[in-house]
């Protein structure tokens, strides 16, 4: 692990910064604050949305953040936010290291480490911000260790599975990772074994731990819903994972590449022993089948992989097998350099973090923060639509705004989304659609396509223009003739 701790702190470095000192690049954390103010105040979950949003209200709502919103909420300005955002930079943090640590119980190489966890922690970049879903990324490769383990420990999986489940929904993998590790086992031993017996157990245990969160059973079945659900498609993070997600390509992509490498040289037999067993291969090919169904799993995919990817490298090839003899002790050089990488890993951090700081990209404006602040300026409270509906997450509990749809997305049924397409493609009725939803306000990207259809429609004008935004505003009382068959007059 000493090459892979500095390769891990250069990453702390990048994540720190980022989460910390640079603008917000999330919309979510603007109503996951709000979602959070308003459990502390209610001391209850919603369960419904409610008039923050014009288009649905009433819509059943299983708010998984709600824990991770009551600490955006506490932390969220000043040194608070510093905390809760470092927090969620060390969790990325957290889960690098424990994929590297997997990887040195797998018994790879330091050099193999290294290389492998530097490809994965590039694979975090697109993914990780101030986000829910990066808090459980450490709980996600906490319970794969714990499942590796040896004795009565492995049953803290369970606990794991319990606290992932009240963190985000996607602890409904609990049990099927404890199934698969449970099947490969059995093929891998080829009896009933204490150990296969054991994962078994945890497999069927795992059912009930992830229901032990405020929403019961309710938030596994929400999170098999939302695999199917057509919604899914609207969404950027859910797209099919391609070549132009950078995080693939410069991350999960080299894993795959050094993978198939590593197959080839097993199956030419170059090392014996370097076969890796079954429940290794059902794990990852789970991820792999995950990453290629939605961009948003192409980091968990790559901390998965690293473990496996570097003990084949290990085992397979030469270069990257530890040859030092075990009985050699240590000498001063070898001493030298124990205590010298950890300071040139704290050095290395530090550069990374000053170069990081002095950034031009820390000013740019983003989330369309310009025209939401001009709209702060309209008097009464406005019908809301964003192009891109995440920009509308920081009206979510505005008094002067109501929104169509914001970054909360799950809980819009399917007609409010295909009306949301309709407009912000310029379909054939998308003015009858913000006619019918009587929407009086519309941020959009400059030149983007609904954009220009608004120049050349008289029934809105500008209020607000930027070099990337612009906010339109109704010039007339909007034609509502038929709100009652389109779209729910609330």
């Amino acid at each position: 692990m000493r090459l892979a701790w500095l390769i891990v702190a250069v990453f702390a470095a990048r994540f720190l910064v980022t989460a910390i000192a640079y603008p917000q690049t999330d919309g979510d954390i603007a109503w996951q604050r709000w979602l959070g103010a308003e459990i502390l105040r209610t001391g209850a979950i919603p369960n419904s949305l409610g008039l923050e949003t014009f288009s649905a209200p009433g819509a059943p709502w299983i708010a998984q953040e709600w824990l991770f919103s009551i600490g955006a909420a506490l932390g969220r300005s000043g040194f608070g936010w510093d905390l809760f955002a470092g927090f969620s930079a060390l969790c990325a943090v957290a889960a690098l290291a424990l994929a590297a640590y997997r990887a040195e119980r797998f018994g790879a190489s330091p050099l193999a480490i290294a290389l492998c966890t530097a490809a994965a922690g590039v694979a975090l970049f697109d993914s990780f911000g101030v986000r829910v879903q990066v808090v459980a990324w450490p709980l996600a490769m906490l319970f794969l260790l714990l499942l590796e383990s040896k004795g009565r420990v492995a049953w803290l999986a369970l606990a794991v599975a319990a606290v992932w489940s009240n963190v985000h929904a996607s602890a409904a993998l609990a049990p099927v990772l404890a199934s698969l590790a449970t099947v490969g086992a059995l093929l891998d031993e080829g009896a009933l074994t204490p150990r296969v017996l054991k994962l078994a157990g945890i497999a069927v245990c795992s059912l009930g731990a992830i229901c032990l969160n405020p929403f019961g059973w309710h938030l596994p079945a929400y999170a098999l819903m939302l695999v199917g659900s057509p919604i899914t498609h609207f969404i950027v993070e859910w797209r099919p994972t391609g070549l132009d997600d950078p995080g693939f390509t410069f991350g999960a992509l080299p894993l795959l590449a050094l993978a198939i490498v590593v197959g080839i040289g097993i199956a030419s037999g170059r090392r014996a022993g370097a076969r890796p067993s079954w429940e290794e291969i059902l794990v990852v090919a789970a991820f792999f089948w995950l990453m290629l169904g939605a961009a948003r799993n192409i980091a968990i995919f790559a901390l998965v992989a690293l473990p496996l990817v570097a003990r084949g490298l290990t085992q397979t090839f030469e270069f990257f097998a530890d040859v030092r003899p075990p009985e050699v002790p240590a000498g001063a050089r070898s001493r030298l350099a124990d205590a010298g990488l950890p300071v040139f890993a704290l050095a290395l951090s530090v550069a990374v973090a000053i170069v990081l700081l002095r950034s031009n990209e820390r000013t740019q404006a983003n989330l369309a923060g310009p025209a939401l602040a001009a709209l702060e300026k309209v008097p009464g409270t406005q019908r809301v639509l964003c192009a891109d509906f995440a920009w509308c997450g920081l009206l979510v509990g505005n008094p002067h705004a109501r929104v169509f749809l914001d970054g909360r997305a799950d809980p819009y049924p399917v007609k409010v989304w295909n009306d949301f397409i309709e407009i912000a493609k310029v379909g054939p009725a998308w003015r009858e659609r913000l006619d019918a939803y009587r929407v009086d306000a519309i941020v959009v990207g400059r030149d983007g396509p609904l954009d220009q259809a608004l120049v050349n429609d008289r029934g809105w004008r500008s209020a607000f223009a930027d070099k990337r935004y612009r906010l339109w505003l109704r010039a007339h009382p909007a034609r509502v003739a038929h709100a009652t068959r389109l779209a729910p007059a609330s």
